[in-house]
């Protein structure tokens, strides 16, 4: 199962972000019993090397950017509130009436749902575009194979980097004159709960512009102008969440989009990352070692930039080969299938793998961003004790069972109530490390989780006393 493993790698991953952040904190000295009085700046961005290729680009006393975000964060269990306060290109004018349903034809989940307090009449508001999308007429020139246009040479188009609302105003009126865009995001969740958006990368034919997302978080609902213009398509790769997090960190949303991972399915490309596209198309060899980069940091090293530029600079030649592709490839099919299609009546539609992506890729633009839930009886929500113990190997008895569920739903409170992520006030190894040792005092807490999590040091008698009531409590 594709999904299991890639939450089996996460783990991996952020374990191994979880120890280099803690570390980190302790090199530095910060026992987190409280705050410093002395001025903390950010250290030198560094690269750290792992076995496996990655660099993982850090710096210690990094400012955590969403307390001075304008927007208050809110990790309640309260129904997301959508930040859209106008309408561009709209065919209906914007709502604030029902609430979209949340049944998933699961009557006990369902009711469930409502013991959460997250029933129908609680849940965010429906997507402001879902008719517009719905009546969406694609352009003409999606259905017209053409010449693909060559992309300019990449040493030799800099990046601009937009950070003044002045800017980024620029920015928008160059993006309405166009006819397509490349678009994609860097966010950063290992210091956030819900995590944040840090950058946008938007490419023309003639121009690359990075946006920094945490300056300017208000002023990027400007971006709506042109990315719901339907006359103009926009172009992602793997969209599923940069789709979301528009949403949640901005109120930006997408109409007209055209998702290349979704023509390497229609295509049955053997791959469908976009770094096989960059290979295939551009004959570039996508240096993916800063996947794992913070984006937080500022300024960003040039290095880091060049990687973002790299995401969308070639991303519409790859657009227009895709598209000749698609319009070509129901006149190719296997003459076995054309016969049969023929015997049958039916005539081949030349633009039927092109209408395929664009339904895909309407879909994915009408994802909507909800905050996530908490499910403590039944572990089903994402990151919910249920999965995990799935990917377990050992099994737990009743005792360790009710301390694993006890504790699980204390980093979840914790990690809301301090903007952190979940994995960094307790990593999923040390959490099942407590619930199996059942550690009944401060010194045992932290002798099971090494490194010591700061969060974890500064609670570990809360967290004994907790596991001794679970424990006393199953008995």
């Amino acid at each position: 199962d594709v999904e299991e493993q890639w939450e089996r790698m996460e783990d991996v991953v952020d374990s191994l972000l979880e120890k280099a952040d803690i570390c980190m904190d302790q090199a530095k000295g910060r026992d987190n019993q409280g705050s410093s009085a002395s001025v903390v700046t950010q250290s030198t961005p560094q690269v750290t090397h792992s076995k496996v290729g990655y660099k993982v680009m850090h710096s210690s006393n990094i400012p955590r950017p969403q307390l001075t975000f304008p927007d208050r964060v809110d990790n309640s269990l309260a129904p997301f509130q959508r930040k859209i306060q106008d309408k561009p290109n709209a065919l209906v004018p914007l709502s604030n009436g029902t609430p979209s349903a949340a049944n998933s034809g699961d009557e006990e989940w369902d009711s469930h749902h409502q013991s959460l307090g997250i029933a129908d009449h609680l849940v965010s508001l429906p997507h402001p575009y879902a008719y517009e999308i719905a009546q969406l007429e694609h352009p003409a020139s999606l259905f017209t194979p053409h010449t693909p246009q060559p992309f300019l040479p990449f040493d030799k188009t800099p990046a601009q980097w937009i950070d003044t609302l002045e800017a980024l105003k620029v920015v928008t009126r160059k993006l309405e004159g166009q006819s397509e865009i490349a678009v994609d995001l860097e966010a950063h969740d290992m210091r956030s709960y819900q995590g944040f958006t840090c950058l946008i990368q938007i490419s023309t034919r003639k121009e690359d512009f990075l946006l920094d997302a945490l300056v300017l978080r208000p002023h990027l609902h400007l971006l709506n102008q042109a990315f719901t213009d339907p006359s103009i398509v926009k172009v992602f790769h793997g969209a599923t969440m940069d789709i979301e997090w528009l949403q949640r960190d901005f109120g930006v949303y997408v109409v007209n989009l055209f998702d290349t991972y979704h023509a390497t399915k229609v295509l049955s490309f053997p791959s469908h990352s976009l770094a096989s596209l960059l290979l295939k198309y551009a004959n570039v060899n996508a240096d993916k070692k800063y996947q794992l980069a913070d984006w937080r940091i500022r300024p960003i090293p040039q290095e880091m930039l060049q990687y973002a530029q790299a995401d969308t600079h070639y991303l519409l030649y790859i657009f227009d080969l895709l598209r000749n592709e698609l319009l070509a490839g129901p006149s190719m099919q296997e003459e076995g299938e054309k016969k049969e299609e023929e015997e049958e009546g039916a005539e081949i539609d030349p633009t039927q793998w092109m209408r395929d992506v664009l339904k895909r890729s309407n879909n994915t633009s009408l994802r909507k961003y909800e905050k996530p839930i908490y499910d403590a009886i039944r572990g089903r929500d994402k990151g919910g004790w249920g999965k995990l113990l799935e990917r377990w190997e050992r099994p737990l008895d009743g005792a360790q069972m009710a301390v694993f569920k006890a504790v699980h739903a204390w980093r979840d409170q914790v990690a809301r109530d301090e903007d952190e992520s979940v994995r960094y006030v307790l990593p999923n190894h040390q959490l099942f490390s407590l619930a199996e040792r059942c550690p009944v005092d401060q010194a045992g807490v932290i002798a099971c989780c090494i490194p010591t999590p700061p969060v974890v040091r500064m609670h570990a008698s809360d967290l004994a006393l907790l596991i001794q009531h679970a424990e006393s409590e199953a008995l």
